[in-house]
């Protein structure tokens, strides 16, 4: 378990993924450049919807899955000793519309992670927990920083089913708190150095303060280290449902009614925090900053097999600006598939294509692009693309 204090650096959105920007640039240029993390969707089965759930503000709402392509177990370790073999010391189990807990061999990628001492991070619902993953979760050999954040969203069965478009009265909330708790034990249990946080997307519909409060309490005494406040961001391509995607006033208004709430709910063992990054970072709305180095920072690995830019673009909406196909080419070969001789000309195709499939960043990828923009590092390399940098990529 990581110091609660600590854990809330990692959402705070300015932390650096790049400690050197010349250095950076440099091994771009050479590419010897290694990841900062890379992320792996896993598939739920074949035969089952990419997500039963239909939340409104859910991004990868609008993914393609018309071809129903989802990545095979042996493609997917593969792809995983060959990205711990080239040097990446960090993997995230997430998702684009999935939940890498309704994989059928989510557990398979997990224990490799474990066994080869790298660092991995989850991201889920945790409406399905499985005894083999609460075994893996109680190792004692998981290697610090390692976590999983739960996104939650409500206090109460009522509203976790309207806030995710729950068409029957199932008890949800109780399920995920439920497993919730199984988790926690089997990390206390095994001394595991594993740390839980929950995360509530907060808008109209769950900002009631005793709703709030529940939450707190529920998963506060279920043992999480951390519980986090947020709020969506807008979904790709799709209608915005009145009151899911909170506007600057809404936020603010969020803001002054929960604070009050927060910082009387905090304890050492359990920290509660409120992230606020669209008004700290002023990206409202905002649906790319380009030019986009993601795909050096955090490449993703999609549901269907195939290497895209990041975690938002993980989906066949986004392959004509994939990295490539998985089935017919290794991780390092697509990863280092790029002309340097050209290099201006190859960000300004990659630059084009997110226009065309209207990609949008996440928090993290809006922060660290602007970052980099800002060290000039590239200015040389990028001629072309200055017309995109000083019209701040709007």
């Amino acid at each position: 378990m990581t110091d609660s204090n600590d854990i809330r650096e990692r959402y705070k959105f300015s932390a650096g993924y790049i400690s050197d920007y010349d250095d950076f640039r440099k091994k771009i240029l050479n590419k010897t450049i290694i990841p900062y993390q890379v992320e792996f969707q896993p598939p739920p089965k074949s035969t089952r919807k990419i997500c039963w759930l239909e939340c409104p503000y859910c991004y990868g709402a609008s993914a393609d899955d018309n071809a129903g392509d989802r990545m095979l177990r042996d493609v997917a370790i593969k792809t995983l000793n060959e990205v711990i073999d080239g040097g990446v010391k960090k993997v995230i189990f997430a998702g684009y519309a999935t939940d890498p807990l309704h994989s059928p061999y989510l557990e398979d990628l997990l224990e490799i992670a474990i066994d080869r001492g790298v660092i991995f991070w989850f991201n889920t619902k945790a409406i399905k927990v499985s005894d083999r993953l609460l075994e893996l979760l109680a190792r004692k050999d998981i290697q610090p920083n390692s976590y999983m954040s739960l996104s939650v969203d409500a206090g109460s069965n009522e509203v976790y089913n309207t806030f995710h478009a729950v068409k029957s009265k199932a008890k949800i909330y109780d399920k995920v708190l439920n497993n919730t708790k199984k988790i926690v034990e089997s990390c206390r249990k095994g001394n595991s150095l594993f740390d839980i946080s929950a995360a509530y997307l907060v808008n109209n519909q769950n900002w009631d303060e005793s709703e709030v409060l529940t939450f707190i309490k529920d998963f506060k005494g279920a043992g999480c280290d951390l519980l986090r406040f947020t709020f969506p961001q807008p979904p790709r391509a799709t209608p915005l449902a009145d009151g899911i995607i909170p506007d600057s006033s809404d936020v603010a208004f969020a803001i002054k009614k929960l604070t009050p709430i927060i910082n009387n709910s905090s304890i050492n063992r359990c920290k509660v925090m409120i992230v606020d990054a669209d008004s700290e970072h002023d990206i409202f709305f905002k649906p790319r900053t380009k030019p986009c180095f993601a795909r050096w920072i955090y490449p993703t690995v999609g549901y269907d097999g195939w290497l895209y830019h990041c975690s938002q673009s993980g989906s066949p909406n986004f392959r004509p600006m994939a990295l490539g196909d998985l089935n017919k080419a290794g991780f390092w070969d697509l990863f280092y598939d790029y002309d340097t001789q050209n290099f201006d000309k190859y960000m300004t195709s990659c630059g084009q294509k997110m226009d065309e499939t209207s990609c949008r960043c996440d928090r993290k990828m809006h922060v660290t692009n602007q970052s980099v923009i800002n060290s000039n590092v590239f200015i040389k390399d990028l001629t072309q693309v200055k017309n995109l940098i000083s019209l701040k990529n709007i």
